[in-house]
């Protein structure tokens, strides 16, 4: 008897141990200081206005951070132009983070059990061009990223961010929004909607900093709307930083904060790209999709819970998978103990 509650008691504690939950990717909006401000761009490369956009940011000396698609404007599978943009962004200092391999809404995602080829796939496949695996993630629409209240898309968004947390990634949202894909070539409109937060008179680059959204996928993006926007924000008294610098977090899994952009092993950068390459993902407190559809998603207030840090392995089953079988597990072994 006293065997049979001791294996009990040993079941019981296995059980408790093994639904314990994975750590959340923590979320970020802002930066750590005030005064701060992160230019950031979704859905490239894209051969046609990438180029360009590199190009304004090196003429203003400013490091920005590409979240990237296998494929969507361009074709990281396909296209050695493609890919050559990247290397060349990175090259430049710029950090490139994952927007998923098909720019893949993570509750879709979620529900059509595509998370390993949206997220997994896609940091091997920057890892294979720029030699480092990414820690940057931002999901499409910010859908997995927003604090969510109802009790389905929480459940959702939970699953999303232990998956992501597993896997070494911080969630990247933004705190400020130009929404360059809706309004194109109306600046007036994208400084009016950037006005929504930093002209707000309790907001002041002495108390507050940003991270921005842009895409540079669209040409009026990278030929009208960028350099508008860095003349406006530097009129405001806010610095531009490098995302790393901004949440004190390495761009790039295993490596310090202070990596050094240099192509080692296979991943040489060898390109010269005259293309254009302009952003496109849509995205604010209700971002949308790269065709402009708007989602329902709730605010971006910053998420407060602990990172973790990546397994390595790319064949991690989901938090949800890893449960399942542990509860099946343990009720199987009780009632084994049962007939001991």
């Amino acid at each position: 008897m006293l065997i049979k509650l001791n294996l009990a008691n040993l079941i019981i504690s296995a059980f408790l141990a093994s639904t314990t939950f994975a750590k959340k990717a923590k979320v970020y909006t802002k930066c750590n200081q005030p005064g701060q401000i992160v230019l950031t761009f979704d859905d490239g490369p894209n051969p046609d206005t990438t180029p360009i956009a590199l190009e304004v940011l090196e003429k203003y000396k400013i490091k920005a951070t590409f979240f990237i698609n296998g494929q969507n404007y361009g074709d990281l599978d396909n296209d050695p132009e493609s890919v050559a943009i990247v290397k060349k962004a990175y090259a430049a200092g710029h950090d490139i983070g994952s927007h998923t391999y098909f720019h893949k809404d993570l509750f879709s995602a979620l529900e059509d059990d595509t998370l390993k080829e949206n997220i997994d796939d896609m940091a091997s496949k920057i890892e294979s061009i720029i030699g480092v695996k990414p820690a940057y993630f931002r999901p499409p629409s910010g859908n997995g990223g927003y604090e969510e209240s109802d009790p389905t898309r929480k459940e959702m968004n939970d699953l999303i961010q232990e998956y992501l947390g597993e896997r070494g990634y911080s969630i990247i949202m933004w705190g400020t929004d130009t929404r360059d894909w809706e309004y194109k070539e109306n600046v007036d409109k994208v400084i009016e909607n950037l006005n929504q937060q930093l002209a707000d008179p309790k907001v002041s680059f002495k108390t507050h900093s940003f991270i921005t959204l842009l895409h540079d996928v669209h040409p009026t993006t990278v030929n009208i709307v960028l350099e508008e926007v860095i003349e406006y924000i530097k009129s405001l008294g806010y610095n531009f930083v490098s995302l790393s610098e901004c949440i004190g977090v390495s761009p790039y899994q295993g490596v310090s904060n202070d990596v050094n952009h240099n192509f080692n092993n296979n991943s040489t950068s060898t390109e010269n790209n005259n293309s254009t390459n302009p952003p496109s993902e849509n995205s604010t407190n209700t971002p949308s999709n790269n065709n402009g559809t708007t989602s329902n998603s709730n605010n971006n207030n910053t998420i407060t819970n602990g990172n973790s840090t990546d397994n390595g392995n790319k064949n991690v089953p989901s938090s949800a998978t890893t449960l399942h079988y542990s509860v099946l597990f343990t009720v199987f072994a009780v009632l084994i103990s049962l007939f001991l």
